[in-house]
């Protein structure tokens, strides 16, 4: 005579292979949502930002008769920025607004493969000098650059507030602002 199977034997592995399944979904989701959220987000420009080297700048609402330049806030109010030939950027990889060191923000662009090559060549010999970035002809924030910006990664910085840098991203990506 055979023994009788045990009727519990078949719902125990059933919720072994139950539970097995449930942790290989989880850490497949969360891989999956990792990957996500690491990529980084392409901006697309509603208007061109241009970065031109500057050679001078001049105190002023207007830039002077002959001078090619763009008009923009300066430290002591309006100035022209007298500008050389520059590259053009119609999208970036990514670009926020982070905090940096003592507690003040910068605007930070990731630079697509070929303007980052591009922005390389124009600032190999920035030595200290500034550089516009335009929009619309009207310069956004003219930073000074130490040296050739190599890694394709651009941080506009100089004692900004978190909402100082929210006005500078949100004219970079061509959203009029209005003042307060």
């Amino acid at each position: 005579m055979r023994a009788a199977r045990r009727p519990h034997a078949r719902p125990g592995l059933i919720a072994v292979v139950i539970a097995l399944w449930v942790v290989i979904a989880a850490i497949a989701l969360t891989g999956t949502l990792i990957a996500a959220f690491s990529q980084e987000h392409p901006v697309h420009f509603s208007a061109p930002v241009k970065i031109y080297p500057v050679t001078q700048e001049i105190p002023g609402p207007q830039c002077p008769p002959g001078v090619q330049g763009a008009i923009g806030q300066g430290p002591s109010g309006p100035t022209c920025y007298q500008l050389t030939v520059g590259i053009t950027i119609k999208r970036v990889n990514d670009m926020h607004v982070e905090r940096v060191a003592n507690g003040e923000y910068a605007v930070s662009l990731s630079l697509i493969p070929a303007d980052s090559k591009a922005l390389t060549r124009l600032t190999r010999s920035a030595g200290g000098r500034p550089y516009a970035l335009t929009v619309r002809d009207q310069v956004v924030a003219a930073p000074r650059v130490d040296g050739p910006i190599t890694k394709g990664r651009i941080l506009i910085s100089g004692h900004l507030t978190r909402a100082g840098a929210n006005v500078i991203l949100n004219r970079l990506k061509g959203r009029a602002v209005q003042s307060a």
